[in-house]
Protein backbone atom coordinates (compact mmCIF):
# COMPACT_ATOMS: atom_id res chain seq x y z
CA UNK A 1 0.00 0.00 0.00
CA UNK A 2 2.80 2.56 1.04
CA UNK A 3 4.06 1.57 -2.88
CA UNK A 4 1.26 2.27 -4.03
CA UNK A 5 0.67 6.05 -2.36
CA UNK A 6 4.78 6.45 -3.97
CA UNK A 7 3.34 5.65 -7.02
CA UNK A 8 0.01 7.68 -7.17
CA UNK A 9 1.93 10.92 -5.66
CA UNK A 10 4.73 10.82 -8.60
CA UNK A 11 2.09 10.54 -11.23
CA UNK A 12 0.20 13.31 -9.58
CA UNK A 13 3.23 15.54 -9.20
CA UNK A 14 4.61 14.76 -13.18
CA UNK A 15 0.67 15.91 -14.08
CA UNK A 16 0.83 19.15 -12.31
CA UNK A 17 4.15 19.60 -13.09
CA UNK A 18 3.71 19.24 -16.77
CA UNK A 19 0.73 21.43 -16.74
CA UNK A 20 2.70 24.31 -15.23
CA UNK A 21 4.70 24.42 -18.20
CA UNK A 22 5.81 27.59 -19.69
CA UNK A 23 4.70 29.64 -16.71
CA UNK A 24 7.70 31.64 -14.79
CA UNK A 25 8.38 34.71 -12.84
CA UNK A 26 9.64 37.59 -14.98
CA UNK A 27 11.50 40.77 -13.15
CA UNK A 28 9.08 44.10 -13.48
CA UNK A 29 9.44 47.25 -11.77
CA UNK A 30 6.26 48.28 -9.55
CA UNK A 31 4.18 46.31 -7.21
CA UNK A 32 3.85 42.36 -7.50
CA UNK A 33 0.02 42.34 -8.41
CA UNK A 34 -1.93 42.26 -12.08
CA UNK A 35 -3.19 46.10 -13.55
CA UNK A 36 -6.89 45.83 -13.41
CA UNK A 37 -8.44 49.33 -14.35
CA UNK A 38 -6.91 52.83 -14.85
CA UNK A 39 -9.84 55.55 -14.10
CA UNK A 40 -10.36 58.89 -13.51
CA UNK A 41 -9.57 59.88 -9.90
CA UNK A 42 -12.83 60.65 -7.64
CA UNK A 43 -13.12 61.69 -4.14
CA UNK A 44 -12.15 59.52 -1.18
CA UNK A 45 -9.70 57.51 -3.37
CA UNK A 46 -6.10 57.03 -2.33
CA UNK A 47 -3.65 59.07 -3.37
CA UNK A 48 -1.34 57.08 -3.48
CA UNK A 49 -2.89 55.10 -6.09
CA UNK A 50 -3.05 58.03 -8.84
CA UNK A 51 -0.83 57.67 -11.54
CA UNK A 52 1.44 61.16 -12.24
CA UNK A 53 2.39 60.22 -15.87
CA UNK A 54 -1.54 59.50 -17.13
CA UNK A 55 -2.42 62.63 -14.78
CA UNK A 56 0.06 64.73 -16.69
CA UNK A 57 -1.00 63.79 -19.92
CA UNK A 58 -4.66 64.00 -19.62
CA UNK A 59 -3.94 67.02 -17.22
CA UNK A 60 -6.65 65.43 -14.62
CA UNK A 61 -6.14 62.67 -12.06
CA UNK A 62 -5.65 59.44 -13.05
CA UNK A 63 -5.76 56.40 -10.57
CA UNK A 64 -4.64 52.67 -10.83
CA UNK A 65 -6.71 49.55 -9.76
CA UNK A 66 -4.78 46.90 -8.65
CA UNK A 67 -5.52 43.17 -8.34
CA UNK A 68 -2.98 41.86 -5.79
CA UNK A 69 -1.69 38.59 -6.21
CA UNK A 70 -2.84 36.67 -2.55
CA UNK A 71 -2.52 32.74 -1.32
CA UNK A 72 -5.51 31.30 -0.45
CA UNK A 73 -6.51 29.10 2.35
CA UNK A 74 -7.42 25.75 0.95
CA UNK A 75 -9.01 23.02 3.05
CA UNK A 76 -9.91 19.54 1.54
CA UNK A 77 -11.98 17.31 3.61
CA UNK A 78 -11.54 13.51 2.58
CA UNK A 79 -14.76 11.29 3.24
CA UNK A 80 -13.72 7.67 3.70
CA UNK A 81 -15.54 5.00 4.62
CA UNK A 82 -16.14 1.10 3.74
CA UNK A 83 -17.82 2.40 0.02
CA UNK A 84 -14.13 3.33 -0.58
CA UNK A 85 -13.31 -0.42 -0.74
CA UNK A 86 -15.48 -1.19 -4.38
CA UNK A 87 -13.10 -1.58 -6.47
CA UNK A 88 -10.13 1.06 -7.46
CA UNK A 89 -12.32 4.01 -5.37
CA UNK A 90 -9.89 4.77 -2.52
CA UNK A 91 -6.58 5.08 -5.08
CA UNK A 92 -8.99 7.26 -7.62
CA UNK A 93 -10.18 9.41 -4.29
CA UNK A 94 -6.05 9.80 -3.27
CA UNK A 95 -5.16 10.18 -7.16
CA UNK A 96 -7.45 12.94 -6.85
CA UNK A 97 -6.65 14.42 -3.72
CA UNK A 98 -2.68 14.59 -4.68
CA UNK A 99 -3.56 16.51 -7.69
CA UNK A 100 -4.71 19.34 -5.85
CA UNK A 101 -2.66 18.97 -2.99
CA UNK A 102 0.48 19.77 -5.22
CA UNK A 103 -1.52 22.24 -7.51
CA UNK A 104 -1.90 23.94 -4.17
CA UNK A 105 1.35 23.81 -2.56
CA UNK A 106 3.14 25.30 -6.34
CA UNK A 107 0.57 27.86 -6.48
CA UNK A 108 2.01 29.31 -2.85
CA UNK A 109 -1.64 28.49 -1.46
CA UNK A 110 -1.68 27.28 2.21
CA UNK A 111 -2.99 23.66 2.26
CA UNK A 112 -5.04 21.75 5.22
CA UNK A 113 -5.96 18.55 4.93
CA UNK A 114 -8.67 17.08 7.25
CA UNK A 115 -9.36 13.08 7.03
CA UNK A 116 -12.62 12.03 7.86
CA UNK A 117 -14.58 8.44 8.79
CA UNK A 118 -17.13 8.17 11.45
CA UNK A 119 -14.50 10.39 13.69
CA UNK A 120 -11.89 12.97 12.65
CA UNK A 121 -9.04 10.49 11.76
CA UNK A 122 -6.34 12.74 11.17
CA UNK A 123 -5.76 16.55 10.65
CA UNK A 124 -2.98 17.91 9.04
CA UNK A 125 -2.06 21.40 9.22
CA UNK A 126 -0.39 23.30 6.08
CA UNK A 127 3.51 22.15 5.42
CA UNK A 128 4.71 24.20 2.38
CA UNK A 129 6.82 20.97 1.21
CA UNK A 130 5.47 17.98 -1.19
CA UNK A 131 6.55 15.69 0.49
CA UNK A 132 3.75 16.34 2.95
CA UNK A 133 1.68 15.02 0.12
CA UNK A 134 3.22 11.79 0.00
CA UNK A 135 2.92 11.54 4.13
CA UNK A 136 -1.39 12.26 4.17
CA UNK A 137 -1.37 9.48 0.97
CA UNK A 138 0.70 7.18 3.37
CA UNK A 139 -1.73 7.68 5.81
CA UNK A 140 -4.72 7.41 3.78
CA UNK A 141 -2.98 3.68 2.99
CA UNK A 142 -2.86 3.09 6.58
CA UNK A 143 -6.51 3.13 7.44
CA UNK A 144 -8.78 0.54 8.05
CA UNK A 145 -11.68 1.81 6.77
CA UNK A 146 -13.31 -2.00 6.34
CA UNK A 147 -15.93 -1.21 9.05
CA UNK A 148 -15.80 2.80 9.09
CA UNK A 149 -19.30 4.80 7.75
CA UNK A 150 -19.72 8.28 7.01
CA UNK A 151 -20.40 10.67 10.35
CA UNK A 152 -21.11 14.05 9.17
CA UNK A 153 -21.73 15.47 12.33
CA UNK A 154 -18.71 16.57 13.31
CA UNK A 155 -17.65 17.87 10.14
CA UNK A 156 -19.66 21.26 10.16
CA UNK A 157 -18.00 22.08 13.60
CA UNK A 158 -14.93 21.57 13.19
CA UNK A 159 -14.30 22.61 9.75
CA UNK A 160 -16.25 26.17 10.61
CA UNK A 161 -13.45 26.96 12.68
CA UNK A 162 -11.25 28.01 10.48
CA UNK A 163 -11.49 31.35 8.75
CA UNK A 164 -13.06 31.76 5.51
CA UNK A 165 -11.54 29.30 2.95
CA UNK A 166 -11.79 27.52 -0.57
CA UNK A 167 -13.38 24.19 1.03
CA UNK A 168 -12.84 21.13 -1.39
CA UNK A 169 -14.87 18.21 -0.18
CA UNK A 170 -14.33 14.72 -1.82
CA UNK A 171 -16.37 11.96 -1.12
CA UNK A 172 -18.57 9.13 -2.63
CA UNK A 173 -21.79 10.70 -0.93
CA UNK A 174 -23.58 7.81 -0.70
CA UNK A 175 -25.02 8.84 2.50
CA UNK A 176 -27.30 11.96 3.39
CA UNK A 177 -25.11 15.44 4.09
CA UNK A 178 -25.95 18.67 4.68
CA UNK A 179 -23.37 20.87 2.86
CA UNK A 180 -24.80 24.15 3.32
CA UNK A 181 -23.65 24.64 7.00
CA UNK A 182 -19.75 24.59 5.34
CA UNK A 183 -20.71 26.83 2.23
CA UNK A 184 -22.90 29.40 4.80
CA UNK A 185 -19.28 30.64 5.81
CA UNK A 186 -16.48 29.12 3.24
CA UNK A 187 -16.08 28.82 -0.57
CA UNK A 188 -16.74 25.44 -1.59
CA UNK A 189 -16.35 22.98 -4.13
CA UNK A 190 -17.71 19.37 -3.94
CA UNK A 191 -16.04 16.62 -6.06
CA UNK A 192 -18.08 13.43 -5.84
CA UNK A 193 -15.81 9.85 -7.26
CA UNK A 194 -18.08 6.64 -7.95
CA UNK A 195 -18.16 3.70 -9.90
CA UNK A 196 -20.08 3.29 -12.78
CA UNK A 197 -21.43 -0.18 -11.54
CA UNK A 198 -22.04 1.58 -7.88
CA UNK A 199 -25.03 3.45 -9.58
CA UNK A 200 -26.14 0.96 -11.73
CA UNK A 201 -25.36 -2.97 -10.57
CA UNK A 202 -27.91 -4.49 -13.14
CA UNK A 203 -25.08 -6.71 -13.71
CA UNK A 204 -24.52 -8.32 -10.24
CA UNK A 205 -28.10 -9.54 -10.10
CA UNK A 206 -27.95 -13.20 -9.05
CA UNK A 207 -24.60 -13.03 -7.28
CA UNK A 208 -24.60 -14.03 -3.70
CA UNK A 209 -22.64 -10.99 -1.42
CA UNK A 210 -21.39 -10.99 1.94
CA UNK A 211 -21.02 -7.90 4.48
CA UNK A 212 -18.00 -6.14 4.80
CA UNK A 213 -17.65 -8.11 8.37
CA UNK A 214 -17.93 -11.38 6.16
CA UNK A 215 -19.90 -12.60 8.97
CA UNK A 216 -23.63 -12.49 7.23
CA UNK A 217 -24.79 -12.96 3.96
CA UNK A 218 -26.67 -10.77 2.10
CA UNK A 219 -29.71 -12.83 -0.12
CA UNK A 220 -29.02 -12.84 -3.82
CA UNK A 221 -29.42 -9.85 -5.67
CA UNK A 222 -33.04 -9.64 -8.11
CA UNK A 223 -34.22 -6.96 -9.88
CA UNK A 224 -36.21 -5.74 -7.70
CA UNK A 225 -33.82 -5.07 -5.06
CA UNK A 226 -31.69 -3.48 -7.98
CA UNK A 227 -34.22 -1.42 -8.60
CA UNK A 228 -34.66 -0.04 -5.02
CA UNK A 229 -31.18 0.41 -4.59
CA UNK A 230 -31.06 3.20 -7.78
CA UNK A 231 -34.04 4.72 -6.37
CA UNK A 232 -32.53 5.01 -3.08
CA UNK A 233 -29.27 6.22 -4.65
CA UNK A 234 -30.84 8.89 -6.69
CA UNK A 235 -33.07 10.19 -3.76
CA UNK A 236 -29.70 11.07 -2.36
CA UNK A 237 -28.20 12.43 -5.60
CA UNK A 238 -30.99 14.56 -5.64
CA UNK A 239 -30.89 15.82 -2.36
CA UNK A 240 -27.11 16.86 -3.01
CA UNK A 241 -28.06 18.51 -6.21
CA UNK A 242 -30.48 20.67 -4.54
CA UNK A 243 -27.89 21.87 -2.00
CA UNK A 244 -25.35 22.68 -4.69
CA UNK A 245 -27.88 23.75 -7.25
CA UNK A 246 -29.09 26.58 -4.18
CA UNK A 247 -25.91 27.67 -3.50
CA UNK A 248 -24.24 27.54 -6.92
CA UNK A 249 -21.42 25.40 -5.60
CA UNK A 250 -19.29 23.67 -8.53
CA UNK A 251 -19.66 20.39 -8.29
CA UNK A 252 -17.46 17.50 -10.38
CA UNK A 253 -18.27 14.10 -10.43
CA UNK A 254 -15.71 11.79 -11.46
CA UNK A 255 -16.04 7.91 -12.17
CA UNK A 256 -12.91 5.26 -11.43
CA UNK A 257 -12.26 4.85 -15.35
CA UNK A 258 -11.54 8.18 -15.81
CA UNK A 259 -7.95 10.57 -15.55
CA UNK A 260 -9.09 13.05 -12.94
CA UNK A 261 -6.72 15.51 -14.32
CA UNK A 262 -8.83 17.51 -17.20
CA UNK A 263 -12.14 17.72 -14.92
CA UNK A 264 -10.21 18.91 -12.37
CA UNK A 265 -8.32 21.56 -14.06
CA UNK A 266 -11.52 22.85 -15.90
CA UNK A 267 -13.18 22.99 -12.50
CA UNK A 268 -10.76 25.61 -10.93
CA UNK A 269 -9.50 27.17 -13.28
Amino acid sequence: MIEKSKIISLKAQHKVLSSLEGIHKAIIFGEEDDLKNIREYTYGDNVKRINWIITAKERKPYVVEREELKSQNIIIVLLLDQEMLFKNKLDKISEIFAILGYSALYHKDKLHTYIFTDKIEKYFPHKNHPQHITEILDFIYSLDIKHKKIDTENIYRLINRHKRSLVILIGDFVYPINILNIASKHKLSVICVRDKEEENPSGYTGFQLKSFDEKRKIPLLVSPMVKIYKRNLEKLDENLRHQIVLKRIPFQKIFTDEDPFIKLKLMFS
